[in-house]
C-alpha cells in the first residue's frame, strides 16, 4: 500500500501549485513532513501556521491507521498521549511551533 501520496491543504482539499505557495490572505505557506512531527513518513503538511500543520498531522495519523498502516500507530499513540499529559504535551507543542517558525517559506 503506497503511503501518503496526495498533497492536501489543511481542510483536506487538493493543492494546486499556486495554492501551495500562498495561503489565506496571501501569507506564504510552509511545509513540515510527517517525520518532523514524530511520524514515520515523508508526507508533506502545508500550512500558513503551525496549528494548521499540527492539525493536518493529527488527521494524517488517524487516516493512515484507519487504513491499516501499522507504521503510523506509535505516532498516533504518542499524539493521544499528549492530551493525557498536558505538561509534556505543551513541551511538544512549543517545539513544533518553534520548528515551524524556523522553517523557510515555500
Amino acid at each position: 500500500m503506497p503511503c501518503c501520496v496526495d498533497v492536501t491543504d489543511p481542510r483536506g482539499h487538493p493543492e494546486t501549485p499556486q495554492r501551495m505557495k500562498e495561503g489565506r490572505e496571501g501569507r506564504l505557506m510552509k511545509t513540515m513532513r510527517c517525520q518532523q512531527l514524530g511520524g514515520p513518513c515523508e508526507f508533506p503538511h502545508i500550512g500558513t501556521t503551525a496549528d494548521e500543520v499540527i492539525k493536518a498531522q493529527d488527521r494524517h495519523l488517524k487516516e493512515r491507521v484507519a487504513e491499516g498502516d501499522v507504521t503510523h500507530e506509535p505516532a498516533l499513540k504518542d499524539m493521544k498521549g499528549r492530551w493525557k499529559n498536558p505538561i509534556g504535551g505543551m513541551g511538544w507543542y512549543r517545539r513544533a511551533k518553534r520548528d515551524f517558525r524556523d522553517l523557510p517559506e515555500d
